[in-house]
């Protein structure tokens, strides 16, 4: 069995996978923007049990999809308090096993060593933009805290987490999706271009439009006694086809079928590769989105979902806030059509989705 805690996160992602018989196994992805720590984040964490008595909630792995506030911005309040109580000789809060977590850096040094070391005083040029800025001392930040509180080296992988990676945590198999070969090349190309051209705007402009955090996203599988479920962060479409393609978990001869899609992008009709939706089914379609600082969910995207299926076809597509656009346009889409929508309730903190029966 699997289930799910997506959390008011606002405009970003952060949510809780339960896995395991008691105590249960708990995976914390990202952390959405700064404020959803303590205004939700926190208060779920302080519900967890340890094991063996301890008092302090146990998290097996924390994992942060890509370097963006909307992701990273809670984990790194989380950390920083760990650290706090490590500095004032205390316990730390949480009981944290591992952290998952690909730098930039890491991830063009992987497919071109020494590159990103080079390209560095252009990055720190280029660090005075504020979509840059913000995501390198998220980064800087979280590498600290990883390195301070014995969390860095991303076990059990041993390093970045990219295409065809797998582990095994208790009886959950993770399979890393993505950032598969050509988003490293993209990457690359773009840090030879900067240094090439001795010129930060170069990487400015893949902060600001999103495509650096974006294309080093990691996208995991995930796949406990039956259930599975795809988690996709903020990474391209096609990014994900290619990587379920490489695989060989998705071929032309019928679609990938998984209990759960968390949509990537919260819904983005920027990420949307065409056919995504007609090689990928889910019984569970989650966005993880508000509407109010981005237009998320795209209409065009929850279109593109809804005729990817029969009419008669049974899934629910959940929503982790009220989101009038978005709750009218699927009403509209309902019409003749068997699926279901969830909305999370203002007074819940969380969304829950359980996938599988409890032995």
């Amino acid at each position: 069995m699997l289930t799910f805690d997506f959390l008011d996160a606002r405009h970003g992602d952060c949510f809780l996978v339960h896995w395991g018989t008691p105590p249960e196994r708990v995976m914390l992805v990202d952390g959405g923007p700064g404020g959803v720590y303590r205004a939700t984040l926190r208060g779920r964490l302080q519900e967890l049990g340890g094991p063996d008595g301890d008092d302090r909630p146990h998290l097996d792995v924390v994992c942060l999809s890509h370097v963006d506030d909307d992701h990273a911005g809670g984990l790194v309040r989380l950390f920083r308090d760990m650290r706090q109580a490590q500095q004032d000789g205390e316990a730390p809060p949480y009981a944290v096993d591992a952290l998952w977590f690909n730098s930039v850096e890491e991830l063009v040094d992987r497919h071109a060593p020494g590159l990103s070391a080079s390209v560095r005083p252009l990055f720190e040029r280029a660090a005075a933009d504020a979509a840059v800025g913000a995501s390198y001392q998220q980064g800087r930040d979280i590498r600290n805290a990883a390195t301070a509180l014995r969390l860095d080296g991303n076990a059990p992988f041993g390093g970045p987490l990219t295409e065809g990676a797998e582990a095994v945590l208790d009886d959950l198999d993770v399979t890393v999706v993505a950032p598969d070969r050509e988003a490293l090349v993209e990457l690359e190309e773009r840090w030879r271009e900067a240094k090439q051209r001795g010129d930060p705007d170069v990487i400015t402009a893949g902060y600001t439009d999103g495509s650096v955090p974006n294309l080093s996203s990691i996208v995991l599988l995930l796949r406990h006694e039956g259930c599975t479920a795809l988690l996709t962060g903020d990474a391209r479409g096609d990014r994900v086809l290619t990587g379920l393609r490489e695989l060989g978990l998705l071929d032309d001869s019928e679609p990938l079928h998984v209990d759960l899609l968390k949509l990537p992008h919260h819904g983005s009709d920027r990420n949307m590769a065409a056919g995504f939706f007609e090689q990928v089914w889910a019984d569970h379609y989650v966005i993880s989105a508000d509407g109010v600082r981005h237009h998320h969910p795209s209409e065009d995207t929850l279109r593109r979902l809804v005729e990817s299926r029969a009419p008669d076809d049974e899934y629910v597509i959940h929503l982790t806030n009220h989101i009038p656009f978005a709750e009218e346009e699927l009403t509209r889409l309902s019409e003749g059509r068997a699926f279901g929508v969830d909305v999370r309730a203002p007074a819940d903190q969380a969304l829950l989705i359980e996938i599988g029966d409890r032995p």
